[in-house]
């Protein structure tokens, strides 16, 4: 995992979402995108955090 994944899942788990956390760790690790359920509500900044983890896991697939 990326730094950037690993303080995504650090910052889902601190807002409460563990399972979530699990997850998004799960789907990075297998190369897929990770998409929040529509009614979850997280700051900002950890939205960003999880469409730069998406871009990431995106980028790896094209270089490989």
């Amino acid at each position: 995992m990326t730094f950037t994944q690993t303080q995504a899942v650090w910052e889902l788990c601190r807002q409460g979402l563990p399972l979530l956390a699990d997850e998004a760790a799960e789907r990075w690790e297998r190369g897929l995108h990770f998409k929040l359920q529509s009614q979850v509500r997280i700051a900002r900044a950890v939205e960003a955090l999880i469409e730069q983890c998406n871009w990431e896991v995106g980028r790896r697939g094209e270089t490989a």
